[in-house]
């Protein structure tokens, strides 16, 4: 264990540095959804990603066993629909996976929470509905995300002013919950700087200091994705993204995408899986609760009864689901939960939740339980004779990372030889700026709703205008202008510097979206135009300003030619005049999102 109490949870920080294994997920379907306690296992066809309320999301590396789980039928509807986007929620620890039509959410703040939702982000089901200060999880409601509670690149004053207000916390916890940083990064910048993590928050001077010290750490961390420490302890070991200095000389340099994924696996499965509970032993479980429930509403009846009454007067009078909410719980504190569909309420009795049925009075709700206790237990015999064997959960290993890093995302180079790249989606959009953009880069960005972030990789170089005139015409080309029939689109760019992910106080950037500060560069009407063909035995898609040295091409504008169609054209004429054989699959890839008018072939060199 570590001076801050082991490496508990997944942080924003980790999550950051694995983002290549979750953006892996992109583009792959999810074979099923299982469930073994607190524990869910997302297997998809390219991977398996745990999930645990309290320790959050994290990659599975290898094989996952697991003692008889269960669906969790709830996502049924996911299952074989493939990941268009992974991304994090309103910066926090929260993942929004993006289906057709749906969107899962992966809360660990908190208590934590599974929901999914609906195309325009309705909740149609919640792992736990509840009633927060802040945000409430409801069917049938619009989804709101976890409220940034603060944000580390705010003035240092003001995360100090924050962490002061809050009375009684120390250094760690006080920093920690001011500014969002890990509490292990703010424990390990005061050990640093020789303050100690346990007293109060007393000194602002030395509050600034170790602030800035974490900030120094996190950021640092954050530059090199790989890089992670691993620390033998008493129990095993644990993974950290810096150097835990705090721990002497017995952190070691790892890969931390390959060590980290395995040791959170470790903290999840034994939490759920050791036991490797029987259905019998499920049931058996089963049985001691409902039994229980049965017997603490027969204690309870005449308060369960008023709870009962008193919901369906107000039902009765019209109130509004909140007002209804309110207004129970204010006089009944055991009230927890509700389910106006099914007439539900949840209350807390003896320590145990219990759902009962306002339709119902109280003495017939515990009748009910004490009915499925009785059948249940007849079912007993038969389940405790049957056979269980364990099932495994089979997880592909992880795919080699063959070729460069780039691969995945669209991208060219440019005249002089840049590397330009742009996400295909709101989740590489995301990866593309935070992972692979450093300072010395190029942002280009179409002036349209749903254009790609696209990058150009300077190097430290000098850039001529004519290289970046051909980065922003392939912006321009794979934005939502080409679909909107539009010939052409203004594009702006800007230092990488510029570009930040940091909302403005009160506002809330979406997936895939970012601040630019400071002055833009604007390049006025760029025509999207695009070349597809073969060049180098590769089939690729440059902006016509690239002017190729050889190859042989299709130019294509947008015009009334369907997509699929302008596809076979391509493929067509590849096999006819260059002697390429293309698949269908592969040119489509290369189109951007709307039709087409091929205007020209092109013929370079030989």
């Amino acid at each position: 264990m570590s001076a801050v109490g082991g490496r508990r949870s997944v942080s924003l920080l980790d999550v950051y540095k694995l983002w290549d294994l979750f953006a892996s997920l992109e583009g792959s379907r999810l074979a099923k959804a299982l469930v073994q306690g607190s524990l869910t296992v997302l297997q998809f066809s390219s991977g398996v990603m745990l999930f645990h309320p309290r320790r959050g999301a994290c990659p599975a590396l290898g094989g996952v066993e697991l003692a008889n789980p269960s669906r969790l039928k709830p996502l049924r509807d996911l299952e074989g629909k493939r990941v268009n986007a992974v991304s994090v929620v309103n910066d926090d620890r929260a993942l929004a996976l993006d289906f057709t039509g749906f969107t899962l959410v992966l809360e660990w703040v908190r208590e934590g929470n599974i929901v999914l939702l609906d195309a325009g982000w309705k909740v149609l089901y919640a792992l736990e509905e509840k009633t927060m200060r802040d945000r409430a999880i409801r069917r049938g409601e619009p989804y709101k995300p976890p409220p940034k509670l603060a944000d580390f690149s705010a003035p240092p004053w003001e995360v100090v002013e924050k962490a002061s207000s809050l009375k009684r916390r120390n250094v760690v916890t006080a920093l920690s919950q001011a500014s969002s940083l890990p509490p292990e990064v703010v424990y390990e910048a005061a050990f640093r700087l020789g303050v100690d993590p346990q007293s109060k928050l007393s000194s602002a001077e030395d509050a600034v200091r170790v602030l800035e010290e974490a900030r120094e750490i996190y950021l640092e961390a954050l530059a090199d994705k790989r890089s992670g420490y691993k620390v033998e302890t008493g129990g095993g070991f644990e993974v950290y993204p810096f150097k835990p200095l705090h721990l002497g000389s017995g952190p070691v340099p790892v890969d931390f995408q390959e060590e980290f994924p395995p040791y959170m696996s470790r903290l999840m499965l034994p939490e759920e899986v050791a036991a490797g509970a029987t259905p019998a032993d499920r049931a058996e479980e089963a049985l001691r609760t409902i039994e229980a429930s049965a017997r603490l509403l027969m204690e309870n009846a005449p308060r369960v009864q008023e709870v009962i009454d008193y919901y369906r007067a107000l039902r009765e009078q019209g109130s509004t689901w909140r007002a209804i909410e309110e207004e129970v719980a204010a006089k009944y504190p055991e009230v927890k939960g509700f389910n106006h569909a099914k007439w539900s309420i949840t209350l807390t009795l003896g320590g145990v939740d219990i759902e009962v049925d306002a339709r119902r009075s109280a003495y017939a709700n515990a009748e009910a339980l004490f009915e499925k206790a009785k059948s249940l237990r007849a079912k007993m015999p038969l389940l405790a004779a049957s056979k269980s064997e364990p099932k495994k959960v089979v997880v592909p290993a992880r795919r080699a990372g063959g070729g460069p890093w780039y691969k995945d995302f669209r991208f060219f180079f440019t005249s002089s030889g840049f590397l330009v790249v742009a996400g295909k989606s709101a989740g590489q959009n995301e990866l593309l700026v935070r992972r692979y953009m450093e300072e010395h880069d190029i942002f280009l960005h179409a002036d349209i709703h749903g254009a790609p972030s696209t990058i150009l990789k300077t190097g430290g170089r000098e850039v001529p205008e004519k290289d970046i005139f051909e980065a922003a015409q392939f912006a321009a080309c794979y934005s939502s202008a080409w679909k909107a029939g539009l010939m052409a689109v203004d594009v702006y760019w800007v230092p990488a510097t510029q570009v930040s992910k940091a909302a403005p106080s009160g506002e809330y950037l979406g997936k895939g979206a970012f601040m630019i500060y400071g002055k833009r560069n604007w390049i006025r009407g760029v025509p999207l135009e695009l070349l597809v063909g073969s060049s180098g035995g590769a089939l690729v898609a440059l902006p016509v300003s690239r002017s190729p040295e050889e190859g042989c091409f299709l130019k294509l504008t947008p015009g009334p030619l369907a997509r699929e169609l302008t596809a076979r054209k391509v493929v067509d004429f590849l096999r006819r005049e260059c002697g390429v054989r293309a698949g269908l699959e592969e040119v489509l890839k290369l189109l951007p999102a709307g039709t087409f008018h091929v205007e020209r072939w092109v013929r370079v060199g030989g």
